[in-house]
């Protein structure tokens, strides 16, 4: 049996003999919802809340945390002093600021060709500045920072990186 001839962009008609084809029948085509019917809205709202999930997901599996009061209003707990050579002593300081307390660590690095190596690291807590030293003799010819990583009391993290050195240490 073949089925009925239709031109490009029309519906065959219905076959001429009902009994023979309610075996096969199978229901109408419905149409695609238009952008304007609630299914589609509907739709369209759970795309966007799927969407802002993994967003907020990312954004917390990449920080470790939501963000705080004091990162949101751009409140400054920690700072970082000026990276200076004096000899062989590579030396470059850091504090924890009032209102804020909490824990940090100051490093001191040098450029190697695979990124930056730690050579020098001290923890410290409290609101109270730190200096950190490293004697750098006979190591040759290196760029030094140095950079303090902080965690605050209410759980939020700041991260501030010195100027760059160009030191000779023989």
């Amino acid at each position: 049996m073949s089925s009925p001839r239709t031109t490009p962009g029309t519906t065959p008609s219905a076959p001429s003999n009902p009994a023979a084809s309610s075996a096969r029948s199978t229901p109408a085509p419905t149409t695609a919802p238009t952008p304007g019917q609630p299914r589609a809205r509907g739709r369209r709202a759970l795309r966007s809340a799927a969407a802002l999930s993994v967003l907020a997901a990312t954004t917390l599996f990449a920080t470790g945390a939501a963000p705080t009061p004091a990162t949101r209003a751009g409140l400054t707990c920690t700072s970082i002093g000026r990276t200076s050579q004096d000899g062989t002593t590579v030396s470059g300081s850091g504090a924890i600021t009032a209102p804020c307390s909490g824990g940090a660590t100051l490093v001191v690095q040098r450029s190697r060709w695979y990124g930056w190596e730690d050579m020098a690291t001290q923890n410290f807590t409290g609101q109270h500045a730190q200096t950190i030293t490293y004697d750098c003799a006979h190591t040759g010819i290196h760029d030094f920072r140095v950079y303090i990583n902080s965690q605050h009391a209410d759980g939020s993290y700041e991260f501030h990186e010195s100027n760059h050195i160009n030191a000779n240490c023989g």
